[in-house]
């Protein structure tokens, strides 16, 4: 049986999240170009390193975009290793700025934020490595968006909580959970959420014993005594 919890039941298992892993809630002014660019070098990795990769590709380039676009690729990709896939994002990463480039002559995407979110989102998808997550955390976390982009970790947590019915398609089902979960928390959530599914509610062998919401979790299974 699936039910969409009540209001106190999301908020005690969100509060829960939020007291583990303490994510980041968005900051007025974030750049939406280089949220973007972020946001692909965190595809398949971790918080850790998708940090550790971003700081170093701005220190590297003293925060200049132009210098990122143009550097050899091959050195991008070293600057931006810990992320992982490094070829692939450092390809991906200049060939988006030279894109925005060559449309505006800068290194800017902040007309973004006057766009409709389907508008804005049906931008980004253009971009290559720009997938729909992508796109949807992009403008989320830079434009406040009305949107809750979902992944696999935040489908399997939904589903083991028995909030989300898995015969749903993908778009009932992000349109199901978008509208729960309230504006502000929509950034924070997610991150806890990801990291929750990435750490302790892994798709095999989940480590429910120290799950902070597993009192909320009919799926869940306790220690033996």
């Amino acid at each position: 049986m699936y039910t969409i919890p009540d209001f106190a039941t999301l908020r005690r298992v969100l509060d829960r999240l939020y007291v583990r892993y303490t994510p980041p809630r968005r900051a007025e002014g974030d750049d939406v170009l280089g949220t973007l660019v972020r946001t692909i070098l965190s595809q398949q990795t971790t918080r850790a390193a998708t940090d550790q990769a971003f700081t170093a590709l701005l220190e590297h380039a003293n925060a200049d975009w132009h210098r990122i676009a143009h550097a050899p690729t091959s050195i991008i990709e070293d600057v931006i290793r810990p992320a992982g896939l490094a070829r692939q994002k450092a390809q991906r990463i200049q060939a988006l700025l030279s894109q925005v480039h060559d449309e505006f002559q800068s290194y800017d995407l902040e007309h973004l934020h006057q766009m409709a979110p389907e508008k804005a989102r049906a931008y980004l998808l253009k971009f290559k490595g720009v997938g729909p997550k992508t796109a949807a955390f992009t403008l989320m976390a830079a434009c406040a968006m009305p949107l809750f982009p979902m992944d696999t970790h935040i489908f399997r947590i939904f589903e083991r909580l028995r909030w989300l019915d898995p015969t749903l398609g993908d778009e009932a089902a992000h349109q199901q959970m978008q509208a729960l979960i309230p504006p502000d928390d929509r950034l924070p959530a997610h991150m806890a959420l990801v990291e929750h599914g990435r750490t302790l509610c892994r798709a095999r062998n989940p480590l429910c014993e120290h799950c902070p919401i597993l009192t909320d979790c009919p799926t869940g299974s306790s220690p033996p005594d």
